[in-house]
């Protein structure tokens, strides 16, 4: 009964996703603490909307600037200040309308977008969100998370993960107060899709297409660079324990780009950082020696004789790749040679070996079912219709 509660729930979000969600809104330049931005009409036309009030109605080329004033956001055209505002709105007039977005403090990289823009504050910086299309969106996402060279059948598995992600998180967090992020600690998204139309159409061909469980809940569809040879288990990583993020051996991220990682740390710091942590490290001639560490699977924690630190610790506070890796000392005792395997969390999805799955032949619900365990790629409206009925 209590499965049966969870799953009608699911499928009535579901249903109102379906009829709220064909547009999602995106935080861009997340991480960055922007001061002033400049907007370029690239295709198209925009319509600039302040606090409610129509302002001026923006041809191609047409340039727009923001800058934070206190609690506010003076505005400018290329001639004429056009006042301070708390609110934005650039929207879309023609069908096909791309803009520009490039931060000017601090400087970065243009990037350009489907869809709407909003600008307001938070916390004395530009808050920017980019009112876009779902499949404008996962086009975008699956461009920056994959680049333009990867096999169809990748792109195929990329979209249908990456929209999984999203309905879940739309679903968990409610479509009014869900928050996206454009970097790695959600999906990336760093610009519209424009350098592979195949792309563009993977997501058409998989459109509404997401995976869920035995109890028709979408996964939560993480996934990272490469496994290094062998998944994680969600619990390694973090604290609940999924029936489908269960460790797989994935022979197919062996010998790709981020198969491998190499650094080095001194012998002084490791011991440092490990008492620092509560090991009780043995001295003497031979302690380096002794700070052999070789595991031969994927561990969840690194030991030394009866004492434990966490693996995702030790990658976090040195800024390792993964927290699976082996440890020698260098001829001499004063330095450690860590090898690593793997880039990422390694829960999930490994975007190498899924890479190489597809360049393989197998298709995207191969590579689907081979990294998460017992799912099902359903169409999202078909279980809409079974709550209908």
């Amino acid at each position: 009964m209590k499965i049966k509660h969870i799953v009608l729930v699911v499928l009535i979000a579901f249903a109102a996703l379906g009829a709220r969600a064909e547009t999602v809104r995106v935080n861009i330049f997340s991480q960055s603490k922007i001061k002033t931005l400049v907007f370029t009409t690239d295709e198209g036309k925009y319509s600039l909307v302040a606090d409610n009030r129509m302002l001026m109605r923006l041809k191609k080329n047409a340039i727009i600037y923001f800058t934070i004033v206190g609690k506010g956001i003076s505005v400018w055209d290329q001639d004429e200040h056009l006042g301070i505002f708390s609110e934005l709105y650039l929207t879309a007039s023609t069908r096909k309308s791309i803009f520009k977005v490039e931060p000017a403090v601090p400087a970065l990289k243009p990037r350009l977008y489907d869809g709407d823009l909003k600008v307001t504050t938070d916390g004395g910086n530009l808050k920017i969100e980019n009112y876009v299309d779902v499949n404008d969106y996962l086009s975008g996402v699956v461009e920056s998370e994959a680049g333009p060279k990867a096999p169809y059948e990748y792109y195929k598995t990329q979209a249908i993960i990456s929209r999984t992600y999203l309905y879940e998180k739309i679903w968990r967090e409610g479509v009014e107060k869900y928050s996206l992020m454009d970097d790695v600690s959600h999906q990336v998204y760093l610009n519209r899709c424009h350098r592979n139309s195949l792309i563009r159409q993977a997501v058409s061909h998989t459109t509404d297409l997401i995976i869920v469980d035995s109890t028709n809940t979408p996964i939560t569809a993480v996934f990272h660079s490469n496994s290094g040879g062998q998944t994680a288990n969600s619990e390694d990583v973090w604290l609940s324990s999924l029936p489908y993020l269960k460790s797989v051996i994935d022979t197919f991220s062996i010998r790709q780009h981020n198969s491998i990682w190499r650094d080095t740390v001194s012998v002084d710091r490791w011991i440092k950082y490990l008492q620092n942590n509560g090991i009780k490290i043995v001295d003497g001639k031979s302690r380096a020696a002794n700070l052999v560490y070789s595991p031969t699977s994927r561990d969840r924690c690194y030991r030394y004789m009866t004492d434990t630190i966490p693996l995702k610790k030790i990658r976090a506070d040195f800024g390792f790749k993964s927290a699976w890796f082996s440890i020698s000392p260098r001829p001499g005792g004063k330095v450690l040679d860590f090898t690593g395997y793997g880039y990422g969390h390694g829960v999930g999805l490994s975007q190498e070996g899924a890479m190489e799955m597809a360049r393989r032949n197998y298709s995207f619900l191969d590579i689907i079912n081979f990294y998460y365990k017992g799912v099902r790629v359903v169409n999202i409206r078909n279980i809409e219709r079974s709550v209908e009925r």
